[in-house]
C-alpha cells in the first residue's frame, strides 16, 4: 500500500471501531441503567430510540456533505460530536435530557459509514480485502463493546464508562483533522465487472430491500443479546457469579451475572471478525451475489438453533450466526460499490445506511413494545424472520442479475507495466 492507502485504512478502521463500539456500549449497560434510574428495561430501551434512528437518518446528509465538502472533515466532525454526546449523557441526571444526548451520539456516528466506505471503495486497489480488514475493525468494536462495558460498568459504573469513551471521541476527531489524506472523486482504483444503467438500478433497489431486513435483524440482535443471555441463562451464570466478588461500581455498578452475559455476548461477536476476514478474501475471488446469498442462507438455521437449543449448547450457534450475519459485510459493501458511480459513492452509501440503520432503528421501538408480551425468546424468533427476508432478497438478486457478473478484477491484471507493487 502507498501512503494514502495506509492512511485511509488506518483512519477508516479506527472510526469504524469507534462508531460500532460507542453505539453498542448501551445495550450491555441497559439493565444497570434501568436499576440506577429506576425504570423498566423496556422503558430504558426506548430511551435509545432516537440515537439509533438518527444514526440511520443522517447517513444521507453526511454522505452529501462528504461528496461536496471534505470526507476527512466529515469523519472528524462525526467522531467529535459522538464524544460530546457520550459526555453529556454521563453527566445529566434527567432521563429526558439523557435521551437527547444519546441522540447526539447517533447523529455523530452516522458520519462513518457513508464517508468511510466511500473512501475505501475509491481509494483502495484491493477493495475486497480492505473492506474485510475494515470490517474486522468494526466487528472488533461490536465485540469489544460488551466486554469493555461489562468490565468497566462492573468496576466503576456506567457513567464513568460513558465519560471515558466520550473523551476518546473528542481526541479522535482532533487526530483525524490533523492528518491529511484524500481520494479522487470521480474514479476507483479497484478494477471490477459490474452493471450499468437500468440493470444497475434494478440490482441497487433489490439491495436496498435486502439491507432493510439486514438492518432490522442487526439492530434487534445487538440490542437484546446481552439481556437475552442474562435472562435465559441466569441459573448457569449464577453458579459462576458466586465465585466473583460483588460489583465495585457502587449503585451504578453491574451485577456479576450481567458481567458474564456481556462477556459471552462479546465472545459471540468476536466470531464475527473471522467472518469478516473470510468474506473479505472471498469478495476478491467470487461473484459477489453468490457469496451474499450463501452467507445469509447459512445464518438462518444458526439463529434458529441458538433459540431452540438449551443452555450452553446454544452458545456456539449464536457465534456461528454472528460469523455469517456480520461477516457478510465486505460482500454487501463491495456490491454497493459496483452499483453506485464513484462521484455519488458517499451519497449512495448514505442511502444504504439510512435504510439499514434508520429503518433498523424501528427495531428498538418494536422490541420495547413486543418484549413485555412475548419475552426476549419471542424477539429472537423475530430476528429469524428478518434474516429470512434477507435470504429471499438475496435470491431475488441472484435471479435479477443472473446474466451479470458482479466481481472484482484482480488488480495486477488491470495495471500498466511497471506499476505493480
Amino acid at each position: 500500500m502507498d501512503t494514502v492507502e495506509r492512511r485511509i485504512l488506518w483512519f477508516t478502521g479506527l472510526t469504524h471501531f469507534f462508531t460500532h463500539f460507542t453505539m453498542l456500549i448501551f445495550p450491555p449497560l441497559a439493565t444497570t441503567i434501568a436499576r440506577d434510574i429506576e425504570m423498566n428495561l423496556n422503558e430504558v430501551f426506548e430511551l435509545s430510540f432516537m440515537m439509533y434512528m438518527l444514526y440511520g437518518l443522517f447517513a444521507v446528509p453526511w454522505g452529501i456533505a462528504a461528496d461536496r465538502w471534505s470526507p476527512r472533515g466529515a469523519l472528524a466532525a462525526g467522531a467529535a460530536m459522538a464524544g460530546i454526546g457520550l459526555l453529556g449523557a454521563a453527566l445529566v441526571q434527567d432521563y429526558r435530557v439523557f435521551r437527547w444526548f444519546l441522540a447526539l451520539v447517533g447523529l455523530g456516528n452516522a458520519a462513518y459509514h457513508p464517508v468511510g466506505l466511500s473512501l475505501l471503495s475509491k481509494g483502495m486497489r484491493l477493495r475486497g480485502r480492505a473492506m474485510g480488514i475494515n470490517g474486522i475493525c468494526g466487528n472488533f468494536g461490536i465485540a469489544a463493546a460488551p466486554f469493555c462495558a461489562g468490565i468497566l460498568g462492573w468496576t466503576m459504573g456506567w457513567r464513568w464508562t460513558f465519560i471515558t469513551f466520550g473523551i476518546a471521541g473528542l481526541a479522535m476527531g482532533v487526530l483525524i483533522a490533523a492528518v491529511p489524506f484524500s481520494v479522487p472523486s470521480g474514479e476507483d482504483r479497484q478494477k471490477a465487472q459490474g452493471a450499468e444503467g437500468g440493470r444497475a438500478l434494478r440490482l441497487f433497489l433489490i439491495m436496498c430491500v435486502a439491507v432493510v431486513f439486514v438492518g432490522l435483524g442487526y439492530r434487534t440482535f445487538t440490542l437484546i443479546l446481552p439481556s437475552w443471555l442474562e435472562t435465559r441463562m441466569g441459573d448457569q451464570f449464577n453458579r459462576i457469579a458466586r465465585r466473583l466478588p460483588e460489583a465495585v461500581g457502587g449503585e451504578t455498578g453491574m451485577t456479576a451475572e450481567g458481567l458474564i452475559a456481556a462477556l459471552v455476548a462479546g465472545g459471540a461477536m468476536f466470531i464475527g471478525m473471522a467472518g469478516q476476514m473470510t468474506a473479505g478474501k472471498l469478495a476478491d475471488r467470487i461473484d459477489l451475489k453468490k457469496g451474499y446469498f450463501i452467507f445469509f442462507a447459512l445464518a438462518l438455521p444458526c439463529i434458529l438453533a441458538g433459540r431452540i437449543l438449551p443452555g450452553w449448547a446454544s452458545i456456539p450457534f449464536i457465534g456461528f450466526f454472528s460469523f455469517f450475519s456480520m461477516g457478510m459485510q465486505p460482500l454487501e459493501n463491495s456490491l454497493y460499490s459496483l452499483l453506485i458511480p464513484p462521484r455519488w459513492r458517499s451519497s449512495g452509501f448514505g442511502i444504504k445506511f439510512t435504510l439499514a440503520f434508520g429503518v433498523g432503528a424501528l427495531a428498538v421501538r418494536i422490541v420495547s413494545r413486543l418484549e413485555p408480551a412475548v419475552g426476549l425468546d419471542g424477539v429472537v424468533l423475530l430476528i429469524a424472520l428478518y434474516i429470512g427476508g434477507a435470504v429471499l432478497s438475496a435470491m431475488m438478486l441472484l435471479a435479477a442479475g443472473r446474466r451479470t457478473a458482479l466481481r472484482h478484477v484482480h488488480h495486477s491484471a488491470g495495471m500498466p507495466a511497471g506499476s505493480r507493487r
